[in-house]
């Protein structure tokens, strides 16, 4: 594990608390970076090469310098831009009006060059230094190489989902689901116009039952998350999905990248990002949004900034790069999948009124995530990179062998995709479900008994916007997979999907395979001090998923142990009920899976 700032005081996950302070980053070594539109940030790890990539309004060649172990001099590389007009603003974007923020005040300038290089030749396991000089501007950071399989110690990786970055995150309170409160405390605070929580932080209406505000906005939840999740010094970091709020929508990507690469926060200058394609990632926002059937072409350009931004390894497949890949991090296989369009094409409007089912009824799976656009109306349109994810399809063949090579070469195995198969939430019903929203994960279903049958330990995924773990053992034999939706990062804070239109209804209870959520399993405990409501612990709050993976030595049967640990950032609040503060907190569903020396689960 890097230590990239400080060294880590050695801690039971279980009982740390840490205070999460909101300082400025400490890039550059306090070098102006005005020549920089996003700083640069890694891609691509392996334990010989990383990528650098950064962007710039000039596109004037930057030089990158490396150095460090087993390097007799500095790697020079002049890297020139290229022009992007994929990132160009739209005439809806330059006029656009956000109330609480001065019009315009989140644009940046007009064009957008990207220099990228991928470096190699590397030695496995070893930190290098790296330097970009942009015309007056200099950058200095730091990245380590992966280990090999066969030599390393600790890992520690970072799921997060649904940041769904945008400008109005910066004022924006985002409605705060109730969950489970706790018998022995006092009950949720008012939400009623004129409450005090409703004079400090805001309410507002949900499924017609009026709900508190979150105390913090997207913008501090989010930058919050990043700065715990940089103090952990992990090796990566996965993002599954909907990274920013609308794929088409230039400035959701601009705060994206303010937040990791920018003046808000620097974790992807240091720390490889593993991105994979969300649903928002297809949605042109006030650029159109998903288009018509007659005119898809939000969508094309939408996924087009995506394959701007990301260069992920080679799949074999050129039409589509970036949309499922590889990366080996030495005895891990982490495989990124594109859940976002399955054939054949489906929607809730083919099913009759009297064919749909209600309740727990569950006949299949379905064979598609969304219902939004068809591969023939995205083609038409001028798109070329779908890739269906169901049997005998590219992709399915592509993860298949993967799956296959990993577990020749006793590696662990991570996946990760945007849409959860199984959720209690609100996306985890099928097409044909009358409380379907159109865009469930469980067509993704189908990939289970290729999981469990090659040993993949966990599956990390977003999409209903909670925190919540599943387990699905399909033989009954104790050795099965764990889900996850980890979509929390700093947008909503949606609950379990329930029985009626209200939500005082009771829970649906649809996904049977559910462990654990955290607004179901971790009660919310309030207290009234001097006249005024504070939480004092539970409850749903923005976070993450922390991995971290540890070599076992001088055991027969195992050679690894995995501990997964449900994050978050919990808010303390004064006698004002202003936050003071956030801390990171671990919810009580951390689990350990052993590993035999096939790299498959043994618990």
């Amino acid at each position: 594990m890097r230590h990239k700032r400080s060294t880590l005081v050695a801690a039971s996950l279980a009982a740390l608390i840490l205070p999460v302070a909101l300082a400025a980053p400490a890039t550059g070594a306090g070098e102006s970076q005005e020549h920089f539109r996003i700083l640069p940030f890694l891609q691509s790890p392996s334990a010989s090469e990383i990528r650098v990539t950064w962007f710039t309004e000039n596109g004037e060649p930057g030089r990158l310098t490396i150095s460090g172990p087993g390097l007799n001099r500095n790697l020079t590389y002049d890297v020139a831009g290229e022009l992007q007009p994929a990132l160009a603003y739209t005439d809806a974007e330059r006029s656009q009006q956000i109330p609480g923020l001065e019009q315009g005040s989140w644009l940046l300038g007009a064009d957008s060059y990207k220099h990228t290089e991928l470096i190699d030749g590397l030695r496995p396991g070893h930190r290098y230094e790296y330097t970009v000089q942009q015309g007056e501007s200099t950058f200095q950071g730091r990245f380590e190489t992966a280990p090999t399989a066969d030599d390393w110690q600790h890992l520690r990786l970072i799921a997060m989902s649904d940041s769904e970055t945008e400008p109005r995150g910066r004022v924006q309170k985002r409605e705060w689901a109730p969950g489970a409160v706790a018998d022995d405390g006092d009950a949720r605070p008012s939400a009623e116009p004129g409450s005090a929580w409703d004079q400090v932080h805001g309410t507002t209406t949900l499924s017609g039952t009026r709900v508190l505000r979150y105390p913090l906005t997207e913008d501090e939840g989010l930058r919050r998350n990043l700065a715990a999740v940089e103090q952990r010094s992990p090796d990566a970091v996965l993002f599954a999905g909907d990274l920013v709020q609308g794929g088409g929508y230039q400035p959701g990507w601009d705060e994206f990248f303010r937040h990791t690469a920018g003046p808000g926060g620097d974790l992807l200058t240091s720390v490889p990002i593993l991105p994979a394609f969300g649903n928002w990632e297809s949605f042109g926002a006030v650029n159109g949004g998903y288009g018509t059937p007659s005119d898809r072409t939000p969508v094309v350009r939408s996924r087009a900034k995506f394959h701007a931004y990301f260069d992920g390894p080679g799949n074999g497949t050129p039409q589509h790069q970036d949309n499922y890949y590889r990366v080996d991090y030495g005895p891990l296989t982490i495989l990124t999948l594109d859940s976002n369009n399955g054939e054949p094409d489906d929607s809730a409007a083919r099913y009759a009124p009297e064919e749909k089912l209600t309740g727990r009824q569950f006949t299949g799976p379905g064979t598609d995530t969304q219902e939004n656009f068809t591969r023939e109306e995205y083609e038409s349109a001028g798109g070329t990179d779908l890739s269906d994810y169901n049997p005998g399809s590219q992709q399915w063949n592509w993860v298949e062998r993967q799956l296959i090579d990993a577990r020749a070469n006793g590696q662990i195995v991570l996946v990760q995709f945007h849409h959860v198969p199984y959720s209690s939430g609100e996306h985890g019903l099928p097409m044909n479900h009358v409380l379907t929203s159109g865009q469930g994960g469980t067509p993704m279903r189908v990939y289970h008994p290729l999981f469990e049958q090659y040993g993949v330990a966990a599956v990390i995924s977003g999409h209903s916007e909670m925190f919540e773990r599943s387990f699905v053992d399909s033989n009954g034999d104790g050795l099965g997979v764990h889900y996850y939706d980890v979509g929390v990062s700093g947008d909503g804070l949606r609950g379990i999907r329930r029985e009626g239109a209200s939500l005082d209804s009771a829970p649906l209870g649809y996904n049977p395979f559910s462990q654990w959520t955290a607004d179901q399993s971790e009660p919310e405990r309030w207290a009234v001090v001097d006249g005024m409501p504070k939480l004092l612990a539970g409850g749903k709050h923005y976070g993450h998923l922390e991995i971290n993976v540890n070599r076992l030595r001088g055991d027969r049967e195992r050679t690894a142990q995995i501990r997964l640990t449900p994050v978050h950032l919990f808010p303390v609040l004064d006698e004002d009920l202003d936050v003071a503060r956030t801390e990171r907190r671990t919810y009580h569903d951390g689990i350990v899976i052993d590993i035999d020396r096939e790299g498959r689960p043994i618990r």
